[in-house]
């Protein structure tokens, strides 16, 4: 029995819950709310190494892909099918799970790539029900990610782990057509001193940060070949290359952090990294101002 002055010890720290055990613990809340209902399921969907035991009606009256498999099978009772090569995996699968199902869940610009991927991969169009789930990941894509810069990034950085489907949906250019306007739109209104100040910043490690707008440091989350279109479409709405210097140094300070070309850093880097890091280098060295570009 403890004393009168001494304390609870606290409890130990709960470690960190990883994104797969996230995951299948989500998972596991939407399964006890599937069975908790008094028809039981009859059609097992294996998505991604997870097995979903469902019900046949919700899924084939909104996803028309399922409802083509399911008619397609040869054997009419046959209580499970698998679905390979979906955009975003079982995480994605089961938000459309929960949208068949009428389960609320919040659309967000973390979430909207992958859902609008995976609506279009399983063919949930306005043909099987009005106001599908591509329809409603179309509005909010254009009422809402589609209006902020930050979010457009967002969407956009998502994009680039659900290739080939977001570039097949315009995803990908509809994107980079939004961050370049917006950024295109609040540089002009900043760009009085830019010019002036470009040579001395760009000369100096410490100022590139200072010079730059705000959004420069967003695009740093990109891929090279995306943060390289980013570019060119600023280029195409009018931003003059020179005044990209301090952005493409932001990203190489960012992306190229840790490198040391000439030290044990480089012979301890995986063949992989060090060929990325490369086409990084090379990518970015090929995007910096020549002398004479101050001028369109």
């Amino acid at each position: 029995m403890l004393g009168a002055h001494q304390e609870t010890p606290p409890p130990p720290s709960s470690p960190i819950p990883r994104k797969e055990h996230l995951l299948s613990t989500a998972m596991k809340r939407t399964s006890e709310w599937i069975y908790s209902q008094e028809v039981p399921s009859d059609i097992d969907v294996k998505v991604g190494g997870s097995s979903f035991p469902l019900h046949k009606y919700p899924l084939v009256s909104k996803c028309g892909y399922i409802r083509k498999m399911v008619s397609e099978v040869n054997h009419p009772n046959t209580s499970a099918i698998e679905i390979p090569d979906v955009p975003g995996g079982a995480e994605a699968f089961e938000l459309v799970m929960k949208y068949c199902y009428g389960i609320n869940f919040e659309i967000t610009a973390e979430n909207i790539a992958m859902l609008r991927c995976v609506a279009e991969y399983l063919e949930m169009t306005e043909d099987y029900t009005v106001g599908n789930l591509v329809s409603r990941a179309e509005a909010y894509l254009e009422e809402v990610a589609l209006q902020s810069l930050s979010a457009a990034v967002t969407v956009l950085h998502k994009s680039e782990e659900l290739l080939p489907v977001s570039e097949k949906v315009k995803l990908v250019s509809r994107c980079i057509d939004a961050v370049a306007y917006m950024a295109c739109n609040d540089s002009q209104l900043r760009s009085s001193s830019r010019t002036d100040n470009y040579q001395e910043g760009f000369s100096s490690s410490s100022q590139p940060n200072a010079i730059v707008d705000w959004w420069a440091e967003e695009l740093t989350v990109l891929r090279i070949d995306t943060f390289q279109r980013v570019l060119m479409a600023m280029k195409a709405r009018g931003f003059k290359q020179y005044d990209l210097g301090p952005v493409i140094m932001l990203y190489a300070q960012k992306s190229l952090r840790g490198l040391d070309i000439f030290g044990r850093g480089r012979k301890n880097m995986e063949p992989k990294d060090e060929h990325e890091k490369r086409i990084i280098l090379e990518t970015v060295v090929s995007l910096l101002p020549r002398k004479g570009t101050r001028c369109r």
